[in-house]
């Protein structure tokens, strides 16, 4: 069926990464994928939509089976260059709802059904170039439409040269695009390029791109603010349970930090699914890696150290609790300057007793003062958790949702892999300029003061942070 949308029927031999290049072009995981060929057995169309409009469609097809028995079919029937098209559409009409060539239809048709569709060859790059191809680009040469190249790279291997040569003979335009791999910039070329195709598509494309990527850039401020909202519920947030003195006992405490911690590791599920979902994926299996503990605990101080924090600054961060402001935040985020002059092993046996109690908020006990204030009428019927008092593992919470954040940005829509969350890749606060981590610092410090005053943050606060991370 004709259309004026901007029509890509996406070509080529067998699992040689078709879907892959659908599903990564448009954002979409519900494409099947998979190394077993023949997956995808019926031509089927997608459209990409903003604001309900369709700017441009992409159409998976099966791979070639038999191209050689077809070209051959095809040359007996047409003597001359004006005779190659008719030969291809009397070929569909002949096979077309039969067993044989039954996905040589499949991807032909919507090319002839269409005048206005173009072609996007997918080989993969990481094998060479063997001459059994080429019966596949000539017979997509004898439809006429326009095509382009992309070279996919599904293995390690880099091929590209011996295919380069062949393919420019028939196509107009090769690219490369590693749809497993590529980021969102990677796709806004291509789209751009696809104008190359069709003089009439240029404008439209150029539009669509631009749109994608005020999209992209709304959606990235968005991103921010849910990041916002988790670390601001996160660092102020405090774990109350009722006190009974005549049902009192040591466990009551631990229980209560069980309760805590086990709230604070929700609220970070929580905003990772979201996260995911935001950025237009499903389910997702995440690997914390280089933990040699449970699945990415927040609260062991293995991971304090693999999220921002090296041993050293620790240490210093250790000695430094209580200090001033300034030197604070640079020992947690990356600066050394504070205390450098200080011996380092005149500090490990204090630096040791404070990580040693795993202090990451403070316990106020029922007849504590403040909560005579925040709770009138509850004093000495409540005990409380939190929030969190230490600086350094506010800092850990932001770097854990910076790496997933940047993880999650990047990822290609054809990636069937778990998401791995490493602390070595990708964004982290120790990267963020002074300026910025002193705001952070600022939200930080009023979070904890919300948390104890038993307070909402301020709106101000949140926008700041949102401001910061973006």
């Amino acid at each position: 069926m004709a259309s004026n949308t901007p029509t890509f029927v996406v070509v080529g031999h067998v699992n040689k990464g078709k879907s892959s290049v659908v599903a990564t072009l448009l954002e979409e995981t519900a494409i099947p994928i998979d190394l077993i060929p023949g997956t995808t057995t019926e031509a089927k169309a997608y459209d990409f939509k903003l604001n309900g409009r369709a700017v441009f469609r992409l159409v998976d097809t099966p791979g070639f089976q038999e191209a050689a028995a077809a070209l051959e079919w095809l040359s007996a029937r047409a003597e001359h260059a004006e005779q190659r098209l008719d030969a291809v559409r009397a070929f569909v009409a002949e096979f077309q709802g039969g067993t044989r060539f039954h996905d040589e239809c499949q991807l032909l048709t919507p090319l002839l059904e269409n005048p206005n569709a173009g072609i996007l060859y997918v080989v993969d790059a990481s094998r060479p170039y063997r001459a059994t191809h080429e019966a596949e680009m000539e017979i997509l040469r004898w439809t006429g439409r326009p095509g382009m190249a992309l070279l996919n790279r599904i293995g390690g291997e880099d091929c590209a040269a011996s295919w380069r040569p062949v393919l420019q003979q028939f196509f107009s335009v090769v690219r490369e695009f590693n749809a497993h791999e590529a980021d969102f910039e990677d796709r806004m070329r291509l789209l751009r390029t696809f104008g190359e195709l069709h003089e009439s598509w240029s404008a439209d494309l150029a539009a669509a791109a631009d749109a994608m990527l005020a999209q992209r850039q709304t959606r990235d401020l968005e991103a921010a603010a849910l990041l916002a909202d988790y670390l601001i519920e996160a660092w102020s947030y405090v774990e109350r349970s009722a006190f009974n003195p005549a049902a009192e006992s040591p466990s009551l405490d631990e229980d209560l930090v069980i309760a805590y911690r086990k709230h604070l590791r929700k609220l970070e599920d929580r905003c990772r699914k979201t996260m995911e979902r935001h950025y237009g994926f499903g389910s997702i299996t995440r690997e914390d890696i280089d933990f040699d503990f449970d699945a990415g605990d927040l609260f062991d101080q293995k991971n304090w150290k693999l999220f921002g924090l090296t041993t050293q600054q620790l240490t210093l961060r250790a000695a430094a609790a209580g200090g001033a402001t300034g030197g604070v935040i640079d020992l947690a985020v990356g600066g050394l300057s504070f205390g450098a002059g200080v011996a380092l092993g005149g500090v490990l046996g204090a630096a040791g007793a404070w990580f040693g109690s795993q202090r990451v908020g403070k316990h106020w006990s029922p007849n504590h003062a403040r909560l005579a204030k925040l709770f009138p009428g509850e004093h000495g019927h409540m005990r409380c958790f939190g929030p969190i008092s230490n600086p350094a593992f506010a800092w850990v919470l932001l770097d854990r949702a910076l790496v997933h954040f940047h993880a999650v940005r990047h990822r290609a829509h054809a990636q069937q892999h778990a998401l791995v969350l490493n602390p070595e890749n990708g964004a982290r606060a120790k990267d963020l300029d002074a300026a910025t981590r002193a705001r952070l610092d600022q939200v930080l410090k009023a979070c904890q003061t919300a948390g104890q005053g038993g307070v909402a943050v301020r709106e101000q606060q949140i926008q700041m942070l949102a401001a910061a991370l973006v």
